[in-house]
């Protein structure tokens, strides 16, 4: 008698594998959106420190900007991962100072942080709330 696989064996075998490589590819591009969302909260996070070291430092928001020395690299890693248009604002004197950023998973939700503390998700659009007049994130959780 010969050894070996039957040909039923093997096409058995190549379902399975494939059948495997379809769960997995399936949840691909949700875990790519969730790792740039990770990206995108931690540089907010770090410009968050960032923002309230140039206001305890400086005494104004003024130079929280694109151009902060500081910011540079934090902003192009936001720029890279982010889902739409992010935004920085920083008052004179102690205004305020926010940044925000629209993240992937899901449609219509961001990430913000202010100089007032508060940091977190929101479903509300903080571009008309994190401006020159307010420089505060809309309700936000977690």
């Amino acid at each position: 008698m010969k050894k070996g696989f039957t040909l039923i064996e093997l096409l058995v075998v190549i379902a399975i594998i494939g059948i495997l490589a379809s769960v997995v590819l399936i949840g691909f591009p949700n875990a790519t959106r969730k790792a740039k969302d990770s990206r995108v909260i931690s540089a907010i996070g770090q410009a968050r420190t960032v923002m309230i070291y140039i206001g305890a430092n400086e005494g104004t928001y003024t130079s929280f900007a694109l151009d902060h020395p500081d910011m540079i690299t934090l902003w192009a890693e936001i720029i890279a991962n982010d889902d739409g248009e992010p935004g920085i604002h920083g008052g004179t004197e102690l205004e305020g100072a926010c940044i925000y950023a629209k993240l992937n998973a899901k449609a219509d939700y961001w990430y913000c942080a202010d100089s007032t503390g508060v940091a977190g998700f929101t479903s509300t659009d903080p571009s008309a709330l994190c401006n020159t007049t307010s420089f505060t994130c809309p309700d936000v959780t977690g």
